[in-house]
């Protein structure tokens, strides 16, 4: 498996093949060997047992898990070591990423009060698996099954996530935002779509669809400004599917809660990253 994967036979495939087996383009994987190098480097500064394993081959066994999400005894037969081994090497990865600010995200607290440019933010969903406690706290009735939220407030222009918020399946959108909005800049404009109706009583600047009903049937007028919405607001929906080619966060998510978060957030610093 290791043969298959070394940066002889993945040098050999063109950049969009590259991207479709791993997820991320060359220059992202050659950042991360990096940053994990580094935290390697500094865990082992006193000592200690070298991994057999080399940072090339760990950044490519955490890209294969998180885009194709099969279990970690597949990887742990593939690669002929412990499933405690992989499971050690993935989260030591994701640790390492995590304290790199290249693949934060860009809406940090120095950068969330930017009023350079509008905000789109949208709602998507991931199935989890039925939690023990709190069932009702996480059951979408949406979805008809059990969910997180994830907010993305991505910019219009620069296309950057600057920021998310992490909401349980039952919170609906609207409530999500309020919990969340604080600190927002009041001048810019958020594009949103009809699951945060309500919001323009608060936030001023907001746009949002036009809802139809049985009583009131929308106006050519009205029809026209809710087109016109959607081209503006089909860039966060590519967001959503950029974020979502990667099956950890596109079918159930089976780790444990404690790192939902925190793949969410490293994999929208991958976006960020790659929309540089």
């Amino acid at each position: 498996m290791r043969e298959v994967y070394n940066k002889q036979e993945l040098s050999k495939l063109k950049p969009n093949k590259y991207k479709r087996l791993l997820g991320v383009d060359y220059a992202t994987v050659c950042k991360m060997e990096t940053t994990v190098s580094q935290a390697y480097e500094e865990k082992h500064k006193k000592g200690g047992r070298p991994s057999n394993f080399t940072m090339h081959e760990m950044v490519i066994l955490f890209l294969l898990y998180i885009k194709n999400y099969n279990a970690m005894e597949d990887y742990a037969f593939e690669f002929k070591v412990s499933k405690s081994t992989i499971c050690d090497i993935i989260h030591f990865v994701l640790v390492a990423l995590l304290n790199d600010k290249n693949f934060t995200l860009f809406g940090s607290k120095c950068t969330k009060f930017d009023e350079s440019e509008d905000r789109l933010i949208d709602v998507t969903e991931v199935r989890i698996e039925r939690p023990k406690y709190n069932q009702n706290e996480k059951y979408s009735g949406k979805k008809k099954y059990h969910t997180m939220k994830i907010q993305i407030v991505r910019g219009t222009v620069t296309g950057f996530i600057y920021e998310i918020e992490i909401g349980a399946g039952k919170e609906h959108d609207f409530h999500l935002w309020k919990r969340t909005f604080k600190g927002s800049p009041k001048n810019v404009t958020n594009i949103v779509d009809l699951g945060y109706i309500g919001m323009d009583k608060i936030h001023t600047n907001s746009r949002i669809p036009k809802k139809n009903s049985k009583k009131h049937k929308l106006t050519k007028d009205e029809i026209e400004y809710n087109k016109l919405l959607a081209k503006d607001r089909i860039f966060i929906e590519h967001t959503n599917s950029w974020i979502k080619r990667f099956k950890i966060l596109s079918t159930k998510f089976r780790n444990n809660l404690s790192y939902f978060a925190k793949f969410a957030v490293l994999l929208c610093g991958f976006y960020n990253f790659n929309a540089v």
